[in-house]
């Protein structure tokens, strides 16, 4: 043993403990004062300004839920969901459950600093029962030479009864801190604001005193001419008056007797005023508990709501300063005094879990402004954005957004090229090079996607009043008609003629020609949204550049000429002509025919008009968007394009598709493929960066 190891024993042997008891909120004067303004404030539970906060706080605090977990070898926690001390705490005795446990303990935790469990056990020494007891009621004590920090607790239950000695590992005692004038108590967080609660106490007491006596005298009776009235008279005019103008009796008129003045005592309410005072004390003890005062409900609080922070940030301090502070608190005291006693705890570790706190949740809408962040910034991959949202989630899901502009660089400076797999014109370039091109088609992929869906609406709007008009149309010529609504029979010959003749009239009252322009004015509006997001998008590539006016309109009349592609009249007659025979099939009258038309008109070749719409909006979106981007990227002296396919969306896996996909082709040859691309493709297209 060298000279430090004894020294050090030395001072442990020696250690002396001294300290003092004292009542629940301290001992002796506060500073510059005689009088003992502890005293007069008692134990706090009559005190608003104190419960309201320490209310606000127990009530608070169950919220969270005490969980436990065991550490691996890693370090790693991993949540243990059942065991006996959990157990025990969720159902602490017959009598009462968890949730009064904590808000009584909190109660004393807070006015006194200390807060006491007693533990009861079985014949084996296990824990089977906890109780709290009140602060008032215990204390810790240690013998008066000091060399033992606590040797036991001292219970009073009063009622006459004995004080009872118990072993002190059969006390679990919370301590707020440490107490400098008693090392073995806590200090109560109140103990700085005495003065403030007695200045509430004093002021509740001074207007109920004032309003319990009417606030002041209500009138003055004096005799006139200097009489003096003996005592007694003065006692039974004071009584006969109260009696006969008080209560019910107010208002009654006054008669008296012989020369008397009565006078109205005036008295102004507003000097029982005393907010100020009042909203200080509000203020300091909230503060001393670290919970704002507008949350509690305090009318000092409020005023910082209507400066700047919401009702939702306050409540969120509030967590964070003061319930979670004090629940950290809890937690280190039962892992300290609780958790050994059910066996090995080796790696057990206590806490409040406050992830299903409502005033800790993130709010949806910053959680989404910065999930959008992050995968905007390449953060994380489209799939795990999905997955926060709650929104299905496949394998074309896994993948990166990043901004065009950044190139990827590695610590040597050189880029190594990366070559694609694919066919003989497969890319052979550097890495960041075909990360532009995939990021740039992929941030169409997503505008378009946009586009696609805000033009399904018009097209369901124009094909379901497409449908309604050619059920107008039809209904009058089929009344006339006596064949409709007869019972089925063998169709004798000339009966097709005759609905050929029908569905002629139907299509010539219908007024193909008209509906095909206003699908055509559709069209061309949806490209030249399109053409404008990839402009746009080409501009930020630094590929952009003025087009020739007569190649912008070019590619907006090919919306036009897109929209004949649709073949309205021919998908007309099939479906009026299919409708027909259904309909005869099941021998529907011409009302009902008529309905039976006006569905498979809207629908067309689908099964209603939204899918309709909805077929047609992907593919000429897509469609607009590949010519619009070949022809601008011409247009800034681009030679060659990057093909994606099945790249950016579910895509096909055909060989062929997959062999395509990657490769680098014209112009020309971009434009072919653009064109006998099927619907609801995901054939896109990107400038070559790799152009010199």
């Amino acid at each position: 043993m060298n000279w430090f190891t004894k020294a050090l024993t030395a001072t442990v042997t020696a250690m002396r403990f001294g300290g003092q008891s004292k009542g629940p909120l301290g001992l002796g004067l506060l500073r510059r004062t005689k009088f003992d303004y502890r005293r007069e404030v008692g134990d706090c539970l009559d005190s608003s300004v104190v419960t309201a906060p320490v209310q606000w706080v127990a009530r608070a605090l169950p919220e969270a839920e005490l969980a436990m977990g065991k550490r691996d070898a890693a370090g790693n926690c991993k949540r243990i969901e059942s065991h006996p001390l959990l157990d025990l705490i969720q159902s602490p005795n017959p009598f009462y459950g968890d949730i009064a446990l904590w808000m009584a303990s909190v109660f004393s935790f807070l006015i006194a600093g200390n807060a006491y469990w007693v533990i009861v056990r079985n014949s084996y020494g296990r824990p089977v029962e906890l109780w709290y007891v009140p602060h008032w009621m215990m204390e810790p004590a240690w013998p008066t030479s000091g060399d033992v920090f606590i040797s036991h607790y001292i219970y009073r239950p009063g009622g006459g009864m004995e004080p009872v000695s118990i072993p002190m590992e059969d006390v679990v005692h919370f301590r707020h801190g440490i107490d400098p004038r008693n090392i073995r108590l806590g200090i109560s967080p109140l103990d700085g604001v005495i003065r403030e609660i007695f200045i509430d106490l004093e002021s509740s007491n001074f207007v109920a005193s004032l309003l319990r006596n009417m606030g002041v005298p209500s009138v003055v009776i004096s005799p006139k001419g200097g009489a003096m009235g003996s005592p007694d008279d003065i006692e039974a005019t004071k009584a006969w008056f109260a009696q006969a103008f008080g209560g019910d009796n107010r208002g009654r008129p006054l008669v008296m007797g012989a020369p008397t003045e009565v006078s109205q005592y005036a008295f102004n309410p507003q000097q029982m005023n005393m907010s100020e005072g009042r909203d200080v004390a509000e203020e300091r003890v909230c503060a001393c508990l670290g919970i704002p005062a507008a949350v509690v409900g305090f009318g000092a609080g409020l005023q910082s709501t209507k400066v700047g922070a919401t009702m939702e940030e306050l409540r969120k301090l509030a967590w964070t300063n003061g319930v979670g502070p004090i629940a950290r608190m809890l937690a280190d005291e039962i892992q300290r005094s609780l958790v050994p006693q059910f066996g090995d705890a080796t790696g057990l570790k206590i806490w409040f879990d406050m992830s299903e706190v409502t005033a800790m949740q993130e709010d949806e809408g910053k959680r989404v402004d910065r999930l959008l962040k992050e995968l905007a910034g390449g953060a994380i991959m489209l799939s795990e954005y999905r997955e926060e949202r709650g929104l299905p989630v496949d394998k074309s899901h896994e993948i990166f957004f990043r901004a065009i502009s950044l190139i990827e660089v590695p610590a040597s400076g050189v880029v190594p090229a990366v070559p694609m797999a694919g066919s003989k014109s497969a890319l052979q370039s550097s890495q960041a090079g075909y990360r532009r091109a995939l990021a740039f088609a992929t941030v169409l992929q997503r505008v378009g996607d946009r586009q696609a869906k805000a033009f399904e609406k018009p097209l369901t709007n124009l094909f379901t009043k497409f449908g309604g008009q050619a059920q107008a149309a039809a209904l009058p010529l089929m009344e006339k008609d006596p064949t409709i609504g007869a019972p089925p029979k063998a169709a004798p010959d000339g009966e097709e003629k005759a609905d050929d003749l029908l569905v002629e009239m139907i299509l010539a009252k219908l007024g193909i020609n008209e509906w095909n322009a206003d699908l055509s004015l559709a069209y061309q509006g949806q490209y030249l949204e399109v053409d404008k997001a990839v402009a746009a998008e080409a501009e930020r590539a630094g590929v952009g550049t003025s087009m020739p006016d007569v190649l912008a309109r070019s590619i907006i009349a090919a919306g036009g000429r897109r929209a004949g592609l649709v073949d309205l009249g021919g998908q007309t007659k099939d479906a009026l002509f299919k409708a027909l025979a259904e309909g005869r099939a099941a021998g529907e009258g011409a009302t009902a025919l008529a309905a039976r038309i006006a569905k498979m008109v809207e629908a067309g070749p689908t099964d209603t008009p939204e899918t309709r719409a909805r077929r047609i909006a992907r593919t000429e979106t897509k469609y607009a968007q590949n010519i619009s981007t070949i022809e601008r990227g011409k247009a800034a002296g681009v030679d060659s394009f990057v093909v994606f396919d099945g790249r950016l969306g579910p895509g096909r896996s055909t060989p062929s598709h997959i062999a395509r996909n990657g490769s680098i082709v014209t112009g020309d040859e971009a434009l072919t493929m653009a064109a006998e691309e099927h619907p609801n493709g995901t054939l896109s297209f990107a400038p070559n960066f790799e152009e010199d």
